[in-house]
């Protein structure tokens, strides 16, 4: 009897293995989906950041930059011309102006812009930099 009563539970525990099978293949399907999905928004987070940093990449200064800027150039057109000519002269004024255009041309030059406002943001300091490192005898 103790036989017959043993075999009785077989069915049982085979079901049961079967039901954790079941649970364990929907688990692992469910784990794969989600895997799935991790690895897709990770493309899409990427793919975003990328986006927003060449927009990022391509906005021009800003009012306060330009003014910035301008600043830099009438600070170093006039420093450049008061270690080349004595302010009484009657070219001091031009010489001051010759000087900025220079300094202008050269900066759109080398940021390779058509107006010194299109100077994209993330190069503003490398263009405080040209200009008040600005030496006329490398473009001469």
């Amino acid at each position: 009897m103790a036989m017959i009563e043993q075999a009785d539970y077989f069915p049982v525990i085979e079901r049961q293995l079967q039901l954790t099978e079941q649970q364990g293949a929907a688990i692992r399907m469910l784990f794969d989906g989600m895997k799935q999905m991790h690895v897709e928004m990770t493309e899409k987070v990427e793919e975003v950041q990328i986006m927003v940093q060449e927009v990022r990449d391509s906005v021009t200064l800003t009012d306060a930059e330009c003014y910035q800027l301008q600043q830099a150039v009438r600070i170093k057109s006039n420093e450049l011309t008061k270690h080349r000519y004595r302010e009484a002269d009657d070219s001091f004024k031009d010489m001051v102006g010759r000087y900025r255009r220079m300094i202008w041309s050269k900066l759109k030059e080398r940021f390779e812009v058509a107006k010194y406002s299109h100077v994209r943001r993330i190069d503003f300091d490398d263009s405080i930099d040209f200009v008040k490192n600005f030496r006329p005898e490398d473009y001469i």
